[in-house]
């Protein structure tokens, strides 16, 4: 990572500005939690009066702040001062530009943790699952309708064809429910639904159960890896049949 950083800051004197005779710029700063803190210290000399010949002193302290990214490695954060610049404002006030840089390395993604979950989109997976409820709901549907009808016992192609179209909803529910299911862990228990959930900063496997309400070991049942979960994964909640 690499940036550059404008800083711009008016100093309003006691006194008129007629000339900087001298101008030093200092810094310091320190790596507080994800926030770099810091000071520019402003020094010199200056002339009040265009024909006075003696110089007055100043020195100025001007504080700043920076946010820093999650996966920066803070002890490879490097300060450097790129520009310093400044102006003679109204007669008794500077204006400074400092333009500033940051360089620091960033980690490397972390290792996937659900080695046997296809990452998919939550908004793909919901909309699979929805696909297979309508499948489920239009078949018993199906199957209300055909026992309401009177089927002449020598005309069988009727049966026949809701045979076949039961047969086909049925092989696509199969492949549906497989390439869902394929994503979970193998379990003696049978869920109605399940939910994809994604893991924030501050959340941990005790937060997500609790939740959720359910217990860690039914939760590893459907995730691998389930203790090594950091922010940005995706896990996956069964939601029980109750």
């Amino acid at each position: 990572m690499f940036i550059k950083i404008p800083f711009e800051s008016e100093i309003e004197f006691k006194t008129n500005i007629s000339e900087i005779t001298k101008m030093s710029l200092e810094h310091d700063y320190n790596v507080n939690d994800e926030v770099v803190l810091g000071n520019f210290y402003i020094s010199g000399e200056y002339r009040s009066h265009p024909v006075s010949i003696n110089t007055d002193p100043f020195n100025y302290t001007l504080p700043f702040t920076v946010e820093l990214h999650d996966n920066i490695i803070k002890d490879t954060l490097e300060f450097n001062i790129e520009d310093f610049t400044y102006d003679i404002k109204d007669d008794n006030k500077l204006k400074v530009n400092i333009e500033y840089s940051l360089k620091a390395e960033v980690e490397e993604p972390k290792k996937e943790i659900l080695d046997n979950f296809e990452r998919v989109d939550e908004n793909d997976l919901s909309n699979e699952l929805e696909y297979i409820d309508s499948f489920l709901e239009n078949n018993d549907k199906k199957g209300e309708d055909n026992s309401n009808e009177e089927i002449k016992e020598d005309d069988g192609r009727i049966e026949k064809e809701v045979e076949c179209k039961e047969e086909e909803i049925n092989r696509d529910l199969n492949l549906e429910e497989k390439k869902i299911m394929d994503t979970i862990k193998d379990s003696d228990d049978t869920f109605v639904t399940y939910h994809v959930h994604i893991v924030s900063a501050d959340e941990n496997i005790e937060s997500i159960c609790k939740k959720y309400n359910i217990s860690s070991s039914l939760l590893e049942e459907y995730n691998s890896n389930i203790n090594n979960i950091s922010a940005g994964d995706k896990i996956i909640i069964p939601e029980v049949d109750e």
